[in-house]
């Protein structure tokens, strides 16, 4: 395998997979002759067309976890490109998303679809359709004719006996008459069509009548979401659905569903279901019989909102893994000697959390037993808990799984825990630094199951050096220095897991300063003082007219809400930037330093945003070649330094390695401790709880006897500072009062609901927020502690309401607090989970009085609630331990079952991980 482009990622990406299949997996790849696929052992994955790979870079600003593919800015090379890597990973084909649109009666994406077989062609890609949304029989069989007349004779159009193949994802939204009658519009127009069903309940369980029922109007059947949340077994279900495919002469295809991540922090869902490291995927596999099941199945290459298996920042073994199971498939034996270990772990952990690192030893032709080894070391690189040794069979056609269970509680003084691994078999041995564990206080931000291969870490000598500029406001510098001895191809600074800056020629000893352009106007961005160094916009290639930019200006046309731009910027803090329309009418003016004081500037529909964020960060040029040794230095203006940031670097080797810097905290004072206490417990963020995960199903593969901390209880511990989540809202930034000054959680508000502080009308520098009891303000998804808790804030109820209202409520079964006020202006605190955490009650003895402000703190230390008014406490309760994780909103002036919402005012909103008596010091929100 050979690169075949030129840039950081592009080569990084290559690289890896060369690495990947040359060193670890077979190299033999089944020749499938394109088009006609009814005798071949295909593997499909679920393709969802809007995320091209064209946007990889700006899809870091939804997502921790992006994909790392380096974009040549045009979607048929791109496609072309990744049509390639997938065929690395043992993937033969896309089914891809088509979503009927329900306003402009058309199938939405099929003309991506007719882009992407152009892209194909020449090779043996295959590309199928996978129906969408429900619509109208007529209308379906309109669009299928449209469609399959377009583009289904196509020679990277799958044909299963000279039949073109359309899969379904909403099948059950038909009925079985439907169906019928689609098939028969689509023959009466000419197209016999090989036709998939998805047979997929959700929570309701398989039943054999409703089974027959579809039988006879699909070809092939098989499962999207093989996840077990109907409680029943997998196996259970997957020889039932199969075996009734099989009575009727229909064939199985086998589903693979690695769990679903949800879309927490760009705010679309608040869903998550348990990948449980590589259990929940790995079920999947031993649920494949080859003698029976067709073809093979992914859920999904590339739906981020769910669970991609491309490669991803925090999942780079996910081509080593569908490699080695599309292998086991096809029958391809494994080539690899040495073996080949990966890792998989959460990225955040609540500390007292019972900590599962999981290994997956792939096939290999390894000799002799595996055994993986190690410790977690602390922030400053000691270790604190040994890995002792596991021992992994070496088969070439069998996987192998271990895990290490890891008591956090005594760790808590740690802000996290790195993993150093060591591998060893007959003749082989590495060791090496994995990404570490963040122990968090509060909740999780950044989900993701971490899984790495091991062979793919490498460590080498650096140092990172990171402070507060001494010469300017907001300015955050940063300094490397690294040998390698090997070619580094990229470095990137990060902060809180997100890529801040890239270290390259073009930004060395620059101030740099990262905007996002976003809204519905087309609109210029012109800059004097400063120069734009690259510059990126969604589901635009370049040379676009739609995007079009220089080192002066970035012109941006036909916009829509769904399609941000990104900027990096060389700036002073005197940089002066101009929006203009299109035709060079002046409209507004602002400097660097302004809007970073402000975070958001926004007119209309038009909005720019000092993001958190480098939005081009995979678009950036590669260090320079044979770079194996180097320093350099930049400067980014930011928002202010928080006690609770963390950076750290991550090199990209020309081998397809990775390394990674240590974690600093710059802003935090080393030491610093508060005094807490933990609930100590195994239930993690993969235990079944209500309506997430598999009922019956453990997250551990030890039997659940043999695990520590079945029972919940509280211990006591010191925790860094720097490891408490917290937000504050003070409602005061003028055109940004959602501002979250002391995390990463802004939320838009509407003006309406702003009034100033003195009552004096809108609000704006000095305003509060003000609720009618009609409407309550949705916050950021999954944002609001788990346990431990401190909510400070400032009251002002509207006299005359009779009903309980809900001051700050929340959904799900999450364990946490509610906070209401009752008609006689006492405080309800209400602490609530799932259906096994007990609900505790506390209810103030003072009452709050109508129409003038009181200052409130509710707390939660896993032992008692308690309640401060006006710094006093006034009443504290005894609770029972308890933990329980569950999709989660919160909401200020609502959300609270059986209360109405709040009607009055509300000000000065602090939230954080940990409890804080009123006037404690430590207070985050001090």
């Amino acid at each position: 395998m050979t690169t075949t482009t030129t840039t950081t990622l592009a080569k990084l990406i290559t690289s890896l997979l060369h690495l990947l299949v040359a060193g670890s997996i077979s190299t033999t790849l089944t020749t499938i002759q394109a088009g006609e696929v009814a005798d071949k052992p295909m593997v499909w994955a679920h393709y969802v067309p809007w995320f091209k790979p064209t946007d990889s870079s700006i899809l870091a600003t939804k997502y921790y976890n992006y994909p790392l593919f380096r974009s040549a800015g045009d979607n048929t090379a791109d496609w072309a490109e990744e049509f390639r890597q997938a065929k690395a990973q043992g993937i033969d084909g896309f089914m891809v998303d088509v979503v009927f649109g329900k306003t402009n009666g058309q199938t939405n994406y099929s003309e991506i679809v007719h882009r992407m077989l152009k892209a194909a062609e020449g090779g043996d890609f295959q590309i199928a359709i996978c129906l969408d949304v429900k619509t109208t029989v007529e209308r379906q069989v309109r669009e299928l004719d449209r469609m399959l007349t377009l583009f289904g004779k196509h020679p990277n159009y799958p044909q299963h006996g000279g039949k073109p193949v359309v899969t379904t994802y909403t099948w059950e939204k038909w009925t079985p008459e439907e169906w019928a009658a689609i098939r028969a519009g689509i023959a009466a127009a000419g197209h016999d069509v090989y036709l998939i069903a998805n047979l997929n309940r959700n929570f309701t369980k398989q039943d054999r009548a409703w089974l027959e029922s579809w039988a006879p109007h699909f070809d092939m059947a098989y499962l999207f979401d093989l996840m077990g949340i109907d409680g029943v077994p997998l196996r259970t279900t997957t020889d039932l659905v199969a075996d009734i495919a099989k009575a009727h002469g229909k064939d199985y295809m086998a589903g693979f569903s690695p769990g679903y991540y949800g879309a927490w922090l760009n705010g679309r869902n608040d869903f998550y279901q348990p990948h449980r490291g590589f259990d929940q995927l790995h079920d999947c596999f031993l649920m494949v019989r080859k003698e029976r099941d067709r073809w093979l199945h992914f859920k999904t290459w590339n739906d981020h909102d769910e669970t991609s298996v491309l490669p991803m920042l925090f999942t780079s073994a996910n081509p080593l893994i569908t490699r080695a199971y599309s292998d086991t498939f096809k029958g391809i034996a494994p080539t690899a000697t040495r073996p080949e270990v990966c890792l998989a772990y959460h990225r955040e952990e609540i500390p007292g959390t019972l900590l599962r690192i999981e290994a997956l030893n792939l096939p290999t032709l390894a000799k002799g037993s595996v055994t993986a080894r190690g410790e977690l070391l602390d922030r400053d690189g000691k270790p604190v808990a040994t890995l002792e040794p596991r021992t992994l069979t070496a088969n070439a056609a069998e996987f192998a799984r271990a895990e290490w269970l890891v008591p956090t509680a005594p760790l808590a003084r740690s802000p996290l825990l790195t993993p150093r691994i060591t591998v060893e078999s007959h003749g082989f041995s590495t060791t090496t630094r994995l990404p570490p564990v963040f122990l968090v206080n509060g909740w999780h931000q950044n989900a993701v199951t971490v899984k790495v291969p091991v062979n793919a870490h490498v460590e080498f000598p650096n140092t990172l050096e990171v402070r507060r500029s001494g010469k300017e406001e907001g300015i955050v510098e940063a300094a490397v220095t690294f040998d390698a001895g090997e070619e580094i191809t990229g470095a990137t600074l990060f902060r809180n897991d997100r890529p801040l800056a890239v270290f390259n020629g073009a930004t060395n000893n620059k101030i740099l300063f990262n905007l996002v352009l976003s809204g519905r106007v087309d609109r210029t961005l012109r800059v004097s003082g400063g120069e734009i160094l690259n510059a990126v916009r969604r589901h635009a290639e370049k040379g676009s007219d739609a995007f079009v930019w220089s080192k002066s200006e970035a012109v941006s046309r036909n916009a829509r809400d769904w399609t941000p731009a990104g900027l990096v910027c060389a700036v002073t803090p005197d940089t002066r930037f101009q929006v203009l329309t299109t035709a060079g009418k002046g409209l507004f003016a602002f400097t660097a330093r302004e809007l970073n004081g402000q975070g958001l500037i926004r007119r209309g529909n038009f909005a720019i945003e000092a993001a958190p964020l480098d939005p081009a960060a995979q678009s950036h040029e590669p260090l320079p070649a044979d770079t194996k040794k180097g320093a350099f230095k930049l400067s980014v203006l930011t928002r202010d330094p928080r006690a609770s940031d963390a950076f750290y670097v991550r090199y990209e080797t020309a081998g397809g390695r990775v390394a990674l810097s240590d974690v600093v905290y710059p802003s935090a004072t080393k030491e610093r401790f508060v005094a807490t206490n933990l609930i100590q417990t195994s239930v993690n963020l993969e235990t079944t709880s209500d309506r997430t995960g598999s009922p019956g199903k453990s997250e551990y593969l030890e039997s659940m006897k043999n695990i520590p901390f079945g029972t919940t209880s509280v211990v006591e511990a010191r925790i860094p500072f720097e490891s408490i989540r917290a937000g504050r809202w003070t409602f005061d930034t003028p055109g940004n009062a959602g501002r979250d000054s002391l995390g990463d959680m802004p939320v838009s508000i509407d003006p309406a609901v702003l009034e100033s502080a003195d009552g004096s009308g809108e609000g704006g520098e000095g305003s509060v927020l003000r609720l009618n009891g009609e409407t309550s303000l949705k916050m950021r998804l999954r944002t609001w502690p788990i346990g431990n808790a401190t909510v400070d804030f400032r009251l002002n109820p509207e006299p005359g309401v009779t009903a309980r209202q809900s001051v700050i409520g929340r959904t799900g079964w999450g364990d946490g607090i509610n906070i209401n006020l009752l008609s006689d202006g006492r405080l309800e605190v209400v602490r609530n989970g799932n259906k096994q955490v007990p609900v505790e009650t506390l209810v103030s003895r003072g009452r709050l009085s109508f129409g003038e402000w009181s200052r409130v703190r509710v707390t939660n230390d896993s032992r008692h609630l308690r309640i401060y008014i006006d710094g006093r406490l006034d009443a504290e309760k005894a609770i029972s331990p308890a933990r329980s994780y569950g999709n989660s909103v919160w909401f200020i002036g609502g959300g609270g079952r059986g209360y109405t919402n709040y009607r009055g005012k509300i000000d000065d909103l602090t939230v954080c991980g940990a409890a804080f008596a009123s006037g404690d010091a430590d207070f985050p929100g001090q």
